[in-house]
């Protein structure tokens, strides 16, 4: 073997370890948020279909009623690349900047947020708003557009965790 094969061979291994897909327990060390989440709750009310997502131990569970009457509901046990897709979304739509309450006068759709990871908590909802794309600390107040891209971020990684839905895609 010549001096250069052992080069080359390290040069093969270094590329193939570039080439293989990175997940998020490569950057992050175990437990991922499972053992830091202490509570998560959302609910979505609109017209009269009631849909939550809740942390109970380390499982999430989903669940659509109408009244009394159970939809669907789902128990799913989410895996820490889960997780960590899931704070990339509520980063994504800085639920960090969100207020307690979006309420705009009317009749309208209602959420509600309660979370606690480590020392961060977050708790809030709204009736008829959501939170300002841009300025989210701010309502959009604007019912009629709908729910805003920050909500719908928020809402896909929510689903996305419960296991019904792609996760948002995460710009960079």
């Amino acid at each position: 073997m010549s001096n250069g094969c052992p080069k080359l061979i390290l040069t093969v291994l270094v590329l193939w370890g570039f080439a293989l897909p990175m997940r998020a327990t490569d950057f992050v060390p175990d437990p991922f948020p499972p053992a830091h989440f202490t509570n998560l709750y959302i609910e979505k009310v609109e017209k009269g279909k009631i849909t939550s997502i809740q942390l109970v131990g380390e499982d999430v569970i989903y669940k659509v009623t109408v009244g009394t009457q159970v939809l669907e509901m789902a128990k799913v046990h989410p895996s820490g690349d889960d997780w960590f897709v899931f704070v990339q979304g509520l980063n994504q739509a800085k639920v960090y900047k969100w207020v307690p309450d979006y309420t705009y006068p009317g009749q309208g759709v209602t959420w509600i947020i309660d979370m606690a990871m480590e020392n961060r908590k977050l708790t809030s909802g709204g009736t008829n708003d959501y939170p300002k794309e841009g300025a989210e600390n701010k309502p959009q107040a604007d019912p009629k557009a709908g729910p805003s891209i920050p909500f719908q971020v928020f809402w896909q990684a929510a689903l996305a965790l419960a296991g019904k839905a792609q996760p948002p895609t995460v710009s960079k």
